[in-house]
């Protein structure tokens, strides 16, 4: 039923966003912002269970708390990251979002660098 609120949804504003842009584009702009952030807002609340379920089996597999909790917030990092750009796009400022994609990209990789380090000391430990 979700499924179906969020494309009910995204099928009325995407016509009166068709139906304004002619006379008002940047209210059709504003229409597509506020949509896409309500539905992202309406999802962002799902996420819990599967945080939730990969911890469980993080547990269970004995893998510190800290390594996932950093590979969860460089996949959340990654969707708002995706979900901006293409705002900036629907938008048609090109420019912005291929600078936020090269920000954003520089962030995960500096958040993911500790993870790099601790599988690089793990093999050097393995080699004799």
């Amino acid at each position: 039923m979700e499924v179906m609120q969020l494309v009910g949804v995204a099928i009325i504003a995407t016509t009166l966003c068709l139906v304004i842009k002619k006379d008002r584009p940047e209210m059709a702009n504003f229409i597509a912002i506020i949509t896409g952030v309500t539905i992202l807002l309406s999802v962002i609340f799902k996420l819990n269970f599967i945080i939730e379920g990969i911890q469980n089996l993080a547990n269970k597999a004995n893998i510190p708390n800290m390594y996932i909790s950093l590979i969860i917030k460089l996949i959340g990092i990654a969707y708002i990251m995706e979900f901006a750009i293409q705002l900036c796009n629907d938008c048609g400022e090109k420019n912005i979002a291929s600078k936020l994609e090269f920000g954003g990209k520089i962030i995960v990789m500096t958040m993911s660098f500790p993870i790099l380090l601790s599988i690089v000391e793990m093999i050097l430990n393995i080699i004799p």
